[in-house]
């Protein structure tokens, strides 16, 4: 009886569980709700969509007080000796810098010895060519006019010779025939007439060759004298130039040693930032300064902006003319407005050693700039991109495709979750405005894909893809997007992983208030969306996906800035 007792009640209970779980299949299609989701509540405000980064003040209209000594061989860097104590009222002339001149002062003198060599060299070029010119002149006036007359008198003479050979041979000749005179003295006297004849040949001949030849030989000889005389004294001439523009150059590279105010204005050093490509630059006795290289800036305080650099899954939203509210860090309360003057269109370059993210610089000029706000101090700036007043919103992770349209799944009591179409407008990284589809007060899920299981979505048709069929996921397995919501790939969940292992110190996979108290652990807190104090793992991967929030770089971006996130909604 007592096996039976108890068999019966087995059975009896195998059926009433079979009957629920039927029941409870047959009739179950909404399930419960998920105990740790979490929801977000409509509401009506001013939708905002800022870009924000951080950026230095500086002025305007800047006179740059430069280094204008130029380099000579191996000089091309000189020391500061002094420069004048930063901050100081200076006026026009004052005295900002003296470099070290005492290389340049060497080269001065040996270009002194240099210059007087020119110098001699230059005076006996000068004696040369007006010895050539001389020598010109002698010759065509003195020595061949010397040489011509005494051809001319030889010539004259050899005619005198032969007139009284010939007479003398013709008497010769009749005393011959008388037999005076033997025939060997009259074939002497004979050849006397021959050889008077051929010395007066030879002197009409030099006379012909003199003025013939020999004057345009020497003339042309001399000539020559007077161009290579003329050709030195020009070479020394030019040597003596050069020689003596060296030794103005290092006269005037001494002079610009001494750096002097250009203008009135407040002195500010033009210290530079150094990272692991270019040396930092630090204005002080000591310091090395290039040709060119800026020392000093004399801002004019009337006309200051904001130097920014925009990342550049952002830059494409900012346009010159835009609005912009700045804050400085030194000043807690005071809100500066500003229009946007200029972006560039190429990237500033990125070192190879740090994160390679590409960054645009941009000019945000100061509207009514205060007398304390000075160059050099850190800027908080949020250029509005659009806005919208009394809409509603909700956040982007609350927002799913499904097919061609997106859905919010609508919370209706503790046990019902009603998926609802709705229409949406312009978003940012963290609100979409919704034009249709829900009311204030309502509250939505923040992962509604992990409710898919539980309603009843709309049939679709069969070109579009079905969520709960592939799993969330795109024609080509990738998962699909919410407004403003990016894919998460490897890189992000590994990123987010690694910092949940640094500071989720009870592995619960929640940032606590504790947690992000932590040295380090601060700059996590913008990625808390529902401002519950903590930020969960689907914040931090959308806060990731949104715009980088958790590169581990020096330089934070939007996300992690305190006065006002990229995108936030007020």
């Amino acid at each position: 009886m007592r096996r039976g007792y108890f068999a019966k009640a087995a059975i009896f209970c195998l059926v009433v569980a079979g009957a629920a779980g039927v029941y409870f299949y047959a009739s179950g299609k909404k399930g419960p709700i998920v105990e740790d989701e979490m929801f977000h509540e409509v509401t009506v405000g001013d939708f905002v969509h800022d870009v924000v980064e951080k950026g230095e003040v500086e002025s305007a209209r800047n006179v740059d007080v430069m280094s204008v000594v130029r380099g000579y061989r191996d000089l091309n860097n000189f020391e500061i000796l002094w420069v004048i104590e930063e901050g100081k009222m200076v006026e026009p002339g004052d005295v900002l810098v003296r470099l070290d001149s005492s290389a340049l002062e060497e080269e001065a003198k040996l270009q002194r010895l240099d210059l007087s060599g020119s110098v001699a060299g230059l005076s006996k070029a000068q004696n040369e060519l007006e010895a050539a010119q001389i020598a010109m002149t002698e010759y065509v006036d003195g020595l061949f006019v010397q040489e011509k007359k005494e051809l001319e008198a030889q010539i004259k003479f050899a005619e005198e010779t032969l007139r009284r050979a010939e007479e003398y041979y013709a008497y010769s000749s009749r005393l011959a025939a008388k037999g005076f005179v033997t025939s060997l003295q009259l074939e002497g006297d004979k050849f006397a007439v021959d050889k008077a004849k051929i010395e007066l040949d030879n002197a009409k001949l030099k006379l012909t060759v003199l003025v013939e030849q020999t004057k345009q030989k020497k003339i042309k000889e001399l000539e020559s004298a007077i161009g290579v005389a003329k050709a030195d004294l020009e070479s020394a001439k030019e040597r003596h130039s050069i020689e003596q523009k060296r030794l103005d150059f290092f006269l005037e590279q001494i002079k610009n040693c001494t750096i002097t105010a250009p203008a009135s204005g407040q002195v500010v050093y033009a210290n530079e930032r150094g990272n692991r490509e270019a040396s930092e630059f630090i204005v002080e006795p000591g310091t090395s300064v290039r040709e060119r290289q800026t020392i000093i800036r004399l801002p004019d305080y009337s006309a200051m902006q904001v130097h920014v650099l925009i990342n550049e899954s952002r830059v494409a939203m900012v346009d010159p003319g835009m609005k912009a509210t700045i804050t400085l860090d030194a000043f807690d309360g005071l809100k500066l407005l500003g229009t946007v003057t200029k972006v560039n269109e190429y990237p500033e370059p990125i070192s190879r050693f740090g994160a390679q993210i590409k960054r645009y610089a941009a000019l945000v000029t100061i509207d009514g700039t205060p007398r304390q706000i000075k160059p050099g101090l850190t800027a908080n700036v949020a250029i509005h991109v659009d806005n919208k007043d009394d809409v509603l919103m909700v956040p982007v992770q609350s927002v799913m495709p499904y097919g061609d349209e997106y859905f919010c799944m609508v919370r209706k009591d503790v046990d019902e979750i009603e998926p609802r179409k709705v229409d949406l407008g312009p978003s940012n990284n963290r609100f979409v405005v919704v034009n249709e589809g829900l009311q204030a007060g309502e509250f939505v899920s923040m992962s509604p894909r992990r409710l898919l299981d539980t309603v009843e979505m709309p049939e679709l048709p069969p070109e579009q893809p079905n969520l709960k069929s592939k799993g969330g996921r795109d024609q080509k397995g990738a998962p699909e997007k919410s407004p403003g919501e990016t894919n998460h790939s490897g890189e992000e969940t590994q990123l987010v992983d690694r910092v949940l292992k640094n500071f989720d110190t009870n592995n619960d996979g929640i940032l606590s208030s504790d947690e992000l108290a932590v040295s380090g652990g601060e700059k996590y807190t913008s990625a808390d969306q529902d401002g519950d104090g903590q930020v969960q793992r689907h914040e931090l991967i959308a806060a990731a996906s949104a715009e980088e929030a958790l590169e581990e770089d020096p330089v934070r971006i939007a996300e992690d800035q305190p006065p006002q996130a990229v995108g936030g909604a007020q």
